[in-house]
Order: structure tokens, then C-alpha cells, then sequence
């Protein structure tokens, strides 16, 4: 994956699913965001989604496993997210 392939495919997905999680992790995510640190905002993102048991569809999932391991971020959180499909 390019970089500006991860910096879009990291927009696309946190704008898609932050309103899905609390608003205890919601401002870390758009902060994190708004500053241009992916990085943070990807991995706060799933571990909320992990921790809150948000089920999301496998392509979001799909997409977010993309990310992650762009990252080189392990995948124990991810692996606990529950998918719809």
C-alpha cells in the first residue's frame, strides 16, 4: 500500500466508523485524527470497537486488517471485533 493510500483508506474508514463508539474513546479518535496521527486514531479506533463489542461489517474489518498491518500493529484486538455478514 502507497502512503496516500493509507492516509485515504484511514480518513474513509474512521469518518464510516467513529460515530459508532462511545464518547469515551470518540474525541481520542477525532483528535488524532484532526492532527493527521493515523496511526493513533486507527488503533484507539479498534481497540474501541473491540472493547465496546461494536459489530461492524467484514469489509469494514477487511479494511481496518489493511491498515493494521500497514502499521505493523498486531492484530489481537481486530481478531475480537465481531462482524454482521
Amino acid at each position: 500500500m502507497e502512503v496516500i493510500d493509507y492516509l485515504r483508506r484511514s480518513r474513509r474508514i474512521t469518518d464510516q466508523l467513529a460515530p459508532r463508539i462511545s464518547p469515551k474513546y470518540l474525541p481520542i479518535v477525532l483528535s488524532a485524527r484532526g492532527a493527521g496521527a493515523w496511526d493513533l486514531a486507527i488503533t484507539t479506533l479498534v481497540g474501541a470497537l473491540s472493547e465496546e463489542d461494536v459489530v461492524i461489517t467484514t469489509a469494514e474489518k477487511d479494511a481496518l486488517r489493511e491498515l493494521m498491518e500497514y502499521l505493523r500493529e498486531p492484530l489481537i484486538y481486530l481478531e475480537q471485533i465481531r462482524t454482521s455478514d
